[in-house]
């Protein structure tokens, strides 16, 4: 087994946080059952997060690529903490089916942000701390916004590679505009929609060249943000991340699954003017019946 050694992030809420001298050995297995044992944080099917050791997690199963991509390109980039990529299975040099995905970057080590999720005590706060927890959103999107493409798709220049665009129906390319990123959406659910739905479900998206495409986390939910009272100390589960058109994190962050009032109070205040429901709702229903949809998971 070949190991790689690194040094270890003291577990403090900066991206510039000091490095201890410890040296950590992180192993390359080569089957799940080498990380079976660990203690397990997050278990989410096709993909568990498991803790290393104190300080350093893994995250493995169902590809992983686009999320150690996304790591490695937002690390540093924004004032609130992501996790370090520390190690990571190789990037496969050729195109892999769903089912070879322990061929690819089925694991990778990174650093453990400090907090708890805010799911876990949002409905504790007080209005003034849901307050500070949306004015430092404001400000990470901000950040994320000035982050411009003018082509949807991966951070890396390439397709999405995500749940968003699942096999089979993964884009072969990043898309020239939001428009080609909407039609080849109505290509997809035409394939079991009739074109009425499917005209319904697409027209309720601002389209054409003025559309603003940006870096989006693609699920910058409760579940995704940790805190120490009501200070942000990370984001994490970026695996969904990548270039999108404006509305696709709006919506994304206002899932109706979601919608408590302490979270609803943060949108509020993050987001000024009406809240967009027929946008909210057709992604919602994008979602929902991409899943439906797909042979690979029916």
């Amino acid at each position: 087994m070949r190991l790689v050694m690194v040094n270890r992030r003291d577990n403090s809420s900066a991206q510039s946080a000091p490095v201890s001298s410890l040296k950590v050995a992180l192993p390359s297995p080569v089957s799940v059952e080498e990380l079976d044992t660990l203690e397990c944080l997050n278990d989410g099917g096709d993909k568990r997060v498991s803790r290393f050791v104190p300080g350093i997690l893994v995250k493995f199963g169902w590809h992983q690529e686009a999320e150690v991509h996304a790591l490695q390109f937002v690390h540093g980039r924004l004032s609130v903490r992501t996790p370090r990529v520390l190690h990571h299975a190789p990037f496969p040099n050729t195109f892999l089916e769903p089912w070879d995905w322990q061929k690819g970057v089925w694991y990778f080590f990174m650093d453990e942000c400090p907090g708890v999720r805010l799911d876990t005590v949002i409905h504790r706060m007080f209005p003034a701390e849901l307050d500070h927890i949306a004015d430092q959103l404001r400000i990470l999107l901000k950040e994320m916004r000035s982050c411009t493409s003018t082509m949807p798709g991966s951070v890396t220049g390439g397709p999405y590679d995500n749940r968003f665009m699942p096999h089979p129906w993964q884009p072969p390319h990043a898309f020239p505009s939001a428009t080609e990123y909407l039609a080849y959406y109505r290509e997809i659910f035409l394939e079991f929609c009739g074109p009425e739905y499917v005209d319904e479900l697409f027209g309720c998206f601002p389209n054409g060249p003025d559309v603003l495409i940006h870096l989006t986390h693609g699920d910058l939910l409760p579940r995704n943000i940790l805190v120490d009272g009501s200070t942000i100390t990370g984001v994490v589960d970026w695996e969904t991340a990548g270039f999108y058109p404006e509305f696709w994190e709006y919506c994304q962050m206002h899932d109706p699954g979601w919608m408590i009032p302490e979270w609803a109070r943060v949108l509020a205040r993050m987001f000024l003017g009406p809240r967009r429901e027929r946008e909210i709702a057709a992604v919602s229903r994008i979602i929902r019946d991409l899943h439906y949809n797909n042979s690979v998971f029916c």
